[in-house]
């Protein structure tokens, strides 16, 4: 009953503080400039008025109440929203052609690396325990930004690696080779110009 009666004054919110609070500045209006015998009436009746202001009041409480109320519930679910998307993405890498249009989701458990393929990008991902490969019109540059501080790092001019599947960094005749521990997948390899900013993503 009380939920039917906030719902019922909800849809009429603005109107009923316009007429309420009217009421209460006509009241007080008649009061100051009234004849002497209203004074007298007024003064007869205190009581009776004092409940009826008390009621006034309590009712415009709660309807702007109820109204912050509402819109707590609202933010509260706004942020719910965007931490459900947050989650969301983190639990998939969604890859996009040049076009936008999405082309692959993958779990970041199954991605090992990305390589450039002139105007193209191919996606080296593991599926039902085999190594596949997607190629996608788009450029290592468009998806290093767009997957920035999201596990994924660029470590040479045509390489951008998943950190959380690189298993050993090693030096071998001079270079830096990352290597995911999968013999399917040969090892990567780190240029000079990459190598600073991705060791310090991987040490972080």
């Amino acid at each position: 009953m009380e939920n039917k009666l906030i719902r019922y004054l909800q849809g009429w919110r603005h109107i009923s503080v316009l007429v309420l609070g009217s009421l209460m500045v006509a009241g007080l209006v008649l009061l100051v400039f009234s004849p002497y015998y209203i004074h007298e009436w007024v003064e007869a009746h205190r009581y009776v008025l004092m409940w009826v202001e008390i009621v006034i009041l309590s009712v415009i409480a709660v309807l702007f109440a109820n109204e912050a109320s509402e819109a707590r519930r609202r933010l509260e679910e706004l942020s719910e929203a965007e931490k459900r998307e947050m989650r969301g993405s983190a639990e998939m890498y969604n890859f996009y052609d040049e076009k936008g249009e999405l082309k692959l989701s993958v779990k970041p458990d199954r991605l090992y690396y990305l390589e450039a393929a002139d105007n193209y990008v191919k996606i080296h991902y593991s599926n039902g325990g085999k190594i596949e490969r997607l190629m996608i019109r788009n450029t290592l540059k468009n998806i290093e930004w767009r997957f920035r501080d999201k596990g994924l790092a660029r470590c040479h001019r045509s390489f951008i690696v998943n950190l959380n599947k690189v298993q050993v960094l090693r030096r071998q005749e001079g270079d830096v080779l990352l290597d995911f521990g999968e013999e399917r997948i040969p090892p990567i390899p780190v240029s000079k110009g990459y190598g600073g900013k991705m060791l310090s993503q991987m040490v972080k």
